[in-house]
């Protein structure tokens, strides 16, 4: 709505109820005529469609069983070297 509204240099004041009663929209300057059809919008604050967020959820997924896995290598490999006492302390 920001670049739209940069766009046509008009102010919408609300821009949501612009965006629930308004499909299209046509607005003039002295050199031009702009015309605007609205398919689809998503207010802010509202939840992302799934398609829009899953690779976002994959990755941190992924990051998540990466960092556990680690974790579980870093703790194994304390354990093995206080098991055989293959380290010590200074």
């Amino acid at each position: 709505m920001d670049r739209l509204s940069i766009e046509l240099r008009e102010e919408i004041r609300n821009q949501e109820d612009f965006l629930r009663r308004t499909r299209f929209h046509e607005t003039r300057d002295s050199a031009s005529v702009y015309l605007i059809s609205i398919n689809e919008y998503r207010l802010r604050g509202t939840l992302s469609p799934f398609e829009y967020v899953r690779e976002d959820i994959k990755r941190i997924i992924w990051n998540n069983r990466r960092i556990e896995f680690i974790q579980e290598l870093e703790n194994g490999i304390y354990n093995e070297a206080v098991r055989e006492n293959g380290f010590k302390l200074y």
